[in-house]
């Protein structure tokens, strides 16, 4: 009688385990739909939000000063600099051709 109790009771806590599992993982998969659908209404709106990183921030200020000055755009400096800097090196070399056109 008391093994039965227990086999019991063992076979509801599983049960249950199971099913708040499932309704978490269904939930949290709802949560991400709706933030995707969120995140696509906001492309089509144009409202891009994204975020920045002060530390990034302050290495793409100095490396543009650095490139400011030079008006012929050095490739092979450009992509060991962002190598250095753990930055993209197309992002760097559109915004030192934007400065260059913009001189």
């Amino acid at each position: 009688m008391n093994l039965e109790y227990i086999l019991y009771t063992t076979i509801v806590f599983i049960i249950s385990i199971a099913v708040y599992g499932f309704y978490f993982i269904h939930k949290s998969k709802k949560e991400n739909q709706l933030l995707l659908k969120r995140n696509i209404s906001l492309l089509r709106e144009e409202k891009i939000i994204c975020a920045v990183e002060p530390n990034r921030k302050k290495k793409r200020r100095k490396l543009l000063r650095q490139f400011k000055s030079e008006n012929k755009i050095n490739e092979t400096k450009v992509l060991s600099e962002a190598q250095k800097s753990k930055l993209s090196a197309g992002e760097i070399l559109l915004a030192q051709r934007i400065n260059s056109f913009s001189n």
